[in-house]
């Protein structure tokens, strides 16, 4: 008696065309506020003004993002958070790769037209200045 093995991806797609998903699950958005408006907006800023670190704060944003020009807002808050932990003790050669990192996300809004596109944009702004707050910051 034979047995066939199939690839784990084959499983994966048989499972989802049957209607099943993946265990796999993103992560919600855990601020208050109705969808979208303006109250949600203000819980979201509410809850990356206090915020304790960077990481939360980039949490909640990567979890409450609006998809539009008004993530730009949040991810300046995120950054007032990030940046500092890394910039004051950062070498040129970091700053400059920290440069390098915004400027290629910039480019998601410069070659793609609306606000969907900025609002990715900022998202990329934010994980960058936490990705550099966390390999190149004050251990707190």
């Amino acid at each position: 008696m034979t047995r066939r093995h199939f690839p784990a991806s084959a499983v994966l797609w048989m499972a989802i065309a049957a209607g099943g998903a993946p265990a796999i699950a993103a992560e919600q958005c855990t601020v208050g506020g109705d969808a979208k408006g303006a109250d949600f907006v203000g819980a979201v800023t509410k809850a990356l003004d206090t915020a304790w670190s960077c990481e939360g704060a980039y949490k909640i944003f990567e979890t409450c993002q609006l998809g539009s020009s008004g993530d730009n807002a949040l991810s300046t808050i995120v950054l007032s958070k990030c940046e500092p932990r890394f910039q004051a003790r950062a070498t040129p050669a970091v700053k400059a790769a920290y440069q390098k990192a915004r400027e290629k996300c910039s480019q998601i809004a410069e070659k793609n037209q609306g606000s969907m596109h900025q609002g990715q944009a900022a998202v990329c702004v934010a994980r960058a200045s936490r990705d550099f707050a966390a390999k190149y910051g004050a251990k707190r």
